[in-house]
């Protein structure tokens, strides 16, 4: 039972990025942002996530401390996420790449995802508002949050990748983060074995997971994650197949935040 965490961190978070072909890309900014809640699982669910970031960005990423700002539920107000995300649009560069991931509660209504922050909520159209700022060309946004594919549409853009954990119907709180951030740094991720672990080589490890996870417990799953990195707003929840279905997955597949060595 986890559910959503908005995760506002980086402010000016950077790090030495790489493609594949090892050419520098430019710096790399992140809002990491944890929403409220009161279950007491969901708030230690939501911490260990919190933590295995903290550690994965700065130990894995090569993201300075100093710049990596975490916002904990009672810092991440509408306000403070939209100041954060403008302080990165200021900032970056086409060049360079930015992450906003977002861990907590949320609902939606009238087609509308609302994510539950202390004080006022913030929809998908508002968070797409302030992303749209950001000139980064490539940007990762993770909502993992009950009902995050009702933002799918909102959020899609040409060289996002937009990870949700999800369906909008699906409002119970998904245990996504438990298994994605451990398999970004998770050496059996790299299925391709090039030394790289992708967003979409997690997100697969993590799929698989949380299905296994359900058989285990013989429990119907109340959680689908999917992929929309295409531009067309409809999210695939099997990416890994996207050289065979020519959908989404291309861009996961090629955005890696560990620098290459």
């Amino acid at each position: 039972m986890v559910a959503t965490v908005t995760i506002a961190a980086l402010t000016m978070s950077v790090f030495s990025a790489a493609t594949a072909g090892g050419r520098p890309v430019g710096d790399t900014y992140a809002v990491v942002v944890c929403g409220i809640g009161k279950d007491a699982e969901d708030l230690a669910a939501w911490s260990q996530t919190l933590g295995g970031l903290r550690t994965y960005l700065n130990e894995k990423a090569c993201i300075p401390s100093e710049r990596l700002v975490v916002l904990s539920p009672d810092a991440a107000t509408a306000r403070e996420i939209r100041r954060r995300i403008g302080a990165c649009a200021q900032a970056a560069r086409e060049v360079d790449r930015f992450v906003f991931y977002y861990v907590g509660q949320a609902n939606a209504a009238g087609g509308s995802l609302r994510l539950n922050l202390s004080g006022p909520d913030i929809t998908q159209d508002d968070l797409a508002e302030w992303l749209a700022a950001v000139k980064a060309k490539s940007q990762l946004v993770v909502l993992d949050c009950p009902c995050a594919g009702a933002a799918a549409k909102a959020l899609a853009h040409p060289g996002r990748v937009v990870v949700l954990a999800a369906t909008e119907a699906q409002t119970y709180g998904p245990r996504f983060s438990l298994h994605f951030v451990p398999a970004l740094a998770r050496e059996q991720s790299d299925a391709n074995h090039d030394g790289r672990i992708s967003v979409l080589e997690a997100f697969t490890a993590a799929a698989r997971e949380i299905e296994q996870w359900y058989q285990r417990m013989e429990l119907l799953a109340t959680e689908t994650p999917s992929i929309e990195d295409d531009g067309d707003g409809r999210p695939s929840e099997r990416p890994w197949r996207y050289e065979q279905d020519g959908g989404d997955g291309r861009l996961a597949a090629g955005f890696v935040l560990v620098p290459a060595r």
